[in-house]
């Protein structure tokens, strides 16, 4: 579910070092339905020119990356965790780790989103 509240300064820190790299990303904020925790989604259109192919995302809470292919391009999944949404993210095109620190866990999104091309 979205939130109204600010992204965390964690969340700050991890944009700024992915845009500083990827500046087309998508930043969403969530929360997860009656908990106060937040989490936010990083996602990237993969385009053919005139359509969007697919889409990629990459969820992050401060404790853990998960991310993978989109299965709907966020047309049902925003909001929905990516182990929630059904995505592989152990699989080849997936990825999920604990966060060391945010400028770790920035880099290794940015280096995951730029294998995906």
């Amino acid at each position: 579910m979205s939130r109204t509240s600010k992204p965390t300064d964690d969340e700050q820190l991890f944009r700024r070092l992915v845009v500083e790299q990827i500046p087309n990303a998508d930043f969403w904020y969530h929360q997860d339905a009656g908990s106060e925790a937040p989490w936010m989604m990083v996602s990237l259109d993969v385009e053919d020119g005139k359509r969007i192919m697919r889409t990629w995302r990459c969820d992050f809470d401060g404790e853990r990356l998960e991310a993978g292919l989109s299965p709907a391009g966020l047309n049902w999944d925003d909001g929905v965790r990516a182990s929630d949404a059904g995505i592989d993210v152990h699989g080849a095109d997936g990825m999920s780790l604990e966060v060391v620190d945010i400028p770790t866990a920035a880099e290794v999104a940015v280096r995951w989103f730029r294998s995906r091309k």
